[in-house]
């Protein structure tokens, strides 16, 4: 079978980027593995994917993501704001394949977007955040260094770190104003700076269905 135009015009602008951003397939699997394990801190969400710039001159428009390998290759469907499901059991011909986008190395954050039912833009439930960052953690720690692997998993992980010094934070498109966390009449701030905000995911006081409200500067 041809490969359709559509297919071969993907192909053309992944190939035709030198060093372009990309990601192990494999690492990719096992944040999708974590999500299974996880399930249950968002069990009414699905697991998806989100390209985002890391930077404000990264040119997000046409985006052309591809599963690659030496053997097979196949164009991933993008939909609205570059969000994606990653394609699973692909057999033997993936083993070893690469996910390619058409933007030049360390030009995007590939990042889980988890989102219950009822959520949103400023409404984020705590477990959603708590499974996207067991997820982005299960794919990162692959591409870590051994010392810095090492070091943050003897810290019980991003996720659950032990020291209070240690923190994860989730990114945003526009820079947040407030952000307040809340469940059955109890509610405190959370902490915020610039474009980013950092839930209590370790804090078991929180219930995985507290509410995560921010709201960000309409300009």
């Amino acid at each position: 079978m041809e490969p359709s135009r559509q297919d071969a015009a993907a192909s053309v602008n992944v190939k035709g980027i030198r060093d372009p951003d990309w990601k192990p397939y494999s690492a990719m699997l096992k944040g999708v593995k974590r999500f299974e394990e996880k399930h249950g801190l968002a069990p009414g969400a699905e697991l998806r994917f989100i390209l985002e710039p890391r930077r404000a001159d990264v040119d997000m428009h046409a985006i052309a993501l591809r599963l690659e390998s030496d053997e097979a290759g196949m164009a991933i469907p993008l939909g609205e704001r570059n969000i994606f499901t990653l394609p699973v059991e692909q057999g033997p011909l993936y083993d070893k394949a690469e996910l390619t986008v058409n933007r030049k190395a360390g030009s995007v954050r590939w990042i889980p977007y988890v989102r219950s039912t009822a959520t949103s833009d400023t409404l984020r439930r705590l477990g959603d955040l708590r499974l996207a960052c067991e997820v982005h953690w299960a794919i990162d720690k692959e591409t870590l260094p051994f010392a810095m692997r090492t070091a943050m998993s003897a810290m019980g992980g991003p996720c659950n770190f032990v020291s209070h010094k240690g923190t994860y934070s989730f990114a945003e498109a526009r820079r947040i104003t407030a952000a307040t966390i809340s469940f059955n009449g109890k509610s405190a701030p959370v902490p915020f700076s610039g474009a980013s905000f950092t839930p209590p995911l370790r804090e078991q006081d929180w219930s995985d269905d507290s509410v995560v409200e921010l709201t960000f500067d309409n300009d």
